[in-house]
């Protein structure tokens, strides 16, 4: 005989059947979720950087790296064989276009600066007392001339008399041969004497000039010595400050050796590497960019070294601004040289994904997850990149570095 069931056990059986149900739902869901995250690897959205692709100007450069050094730098060398007396300044110190650092031995150098002096005095004294021999034999040999000349003179007269005393027969003709020969003897001394005088000449000035090469040459040793003697008080020739100087007294120094350095911090420039498969790039004159941290800087090339070491080029660029405050000495930046420009192009801003590759792989947002797509690098620089491929205007791309995803299609994004 059936009996009814009571109302409170038919709902305790409708419980558990929904407990049932709602526990195998639960586990379902988790298992697909499972399933999916085996499948679609994940990743955080708050672990990304994206940008969002949009139409712009992309200036292409090449990534280098440099140090900041002052832009003019002293290095002062001893201009004799010396040794160090006293150091008047040490590194650090402050000094003025003008002031000595430290002070050489220079009274051998003394001694020869006044030696060569008076030498350069006897030559020049030598070719005065030259100048007035010749010149006293030159009078005497134009007196004579003038005489001669007068000799001549009174012959021809005497010849013209006897000719017209021997037109009457008052004269023989052995009185004319006689006055003929006269006047000859008298114009030949005339020539000799004339022909004398331009001999001495010529050799008056064949001989001062010799004397002046001597005193010439006597002159330059005597300046380049008073100028070693000058440089010698090893001045700085602008304001600076000293970066390095010889403070060994006593030491001995050679010509040329290096005795102290001096650096004009109010002014600095980089100089600058980059590997030698870009040195075509490298013109003087060429715009770069210096990055310090957020700080960005326009310079110029100024110089490009001709030889390559170690399989890079360096350079030199001077900044628009080369008294920044920011720039310190032997601080490194990233320097960014400027190879070209193009404008209306696809561009995102740079970050981590990009790795200097023509052909590579990006993703982009498309909902709740991150979709890989292919695509080609253009023109890029430091603040971004050019991109050519399947990617439009205001899509938001992936910045960050996605490289451990590269083989999966789709990456899902948590929160």
């Amino acid at each position: 005989m059936d009996r009814d069931i009571p109302e409170q056990e038919i709902r305790k059986r409708r419980i558990k059947r929904a407990i049932k149900v709602g526990a195998a739902v639960i586990v379902l869901a988790i298992g697909l979720m499972i399933i999916r995250g085996m499948i679609s690897p994940s990743v955080s959205r708050t672990r990304i950087m994206t940008s969002t692709a949009e139409i712009g100007s992309v200036t292409a450069s090449l990534s280098a790296s440099g140090v900041v050094v002052p832009e003019f730098e002293q290095l002062i060398t001893s201009p004799i064989r010396t040794t160090v007396n006293q150091v008047l300044h040490g590194p650090g110190d402050t000094v003025a276009a003008g002031e000595s650092i430290l002070r050489l031995d220079i009274e051998t150098a003394e001694f020869t600066v006044q030696k060569l002096r008076d030498e350069l005095a006897y030559h020049r004294n030598q070719k005065r007392q030259f100048v007035l021999g010749i010149e006293r034999k030159t009078i005497d040999l134009e007196s004579s001339r003038d005489i001669q000349d007068l000799e001549v003179k009174f012959s021809e007269s005497q010849l013209n008399r006897v000719e017209r005393l021997r037109e009457i027969d008052a004269a023989t003709d052995e009185t004319l041969l006689e006055a003929q020969l006269t006047l000859d003897i008298a114009r030949r001394r005339l020539r000799q004497i004339t022909q004398s005088i331009e001999n001495q000449k010529a050799a008056l000035e064949t001989e001062i000039q010799g004397l002046d090469l001597k005193i010439r040459m006597k002159m330059n040793e005597t300046t380049e010595a008073e100028r070693d003697l000058d440089m010698a008080g090893i001045r700085a020739r602008r304001d600076g400050v000293v970066t390095w100087v010889n403070t060994d007294i006593g030491s001995h120094v050679n010509p040329g050796d290096p005795v102290a350095r001096i650096a004009d911090l109010g002014s600095f420039k980089i100089e600058g590497q980059i590997s030698d498969i870009h040195a075509a790039k490298l013109q003087v004159g060429g715009e770069a960019v210096l990055r310090i941290g957020d700080l960005r800087l326009d310079a110029a090339i100024t110089a490009v070294r001709p030889s390559v070491e170690g399989g890079v080029i360096k350079f030199d660029a001077t900044p628009d601004d080369n008294s920044h405050q920011a720039l310190r000495p032997n601080m490194r930046v990233d320097v960014f040289v400027i190879t070209s420009f193009k404008d209306n192009v696809l561009r995102v801003a740079n970050g981590p994904f990009y790795r200097g590759r023509v052909a590579q792989k990006v993703f982009v947002i498309v909902g709740d997850r991150a979709e890989r797509r292919e695509v080609d690098i253009g023109a890029s620089n430091f603040d971004a990149v050019e991109l050519i491929g399947d990617i439009r205007p205001g899509e938001e791309v992936v910045v960050s570095d996605m490289s451990k995803y590269e083989h999966a299609d789709e990456v899902m994004l948590r929160d």
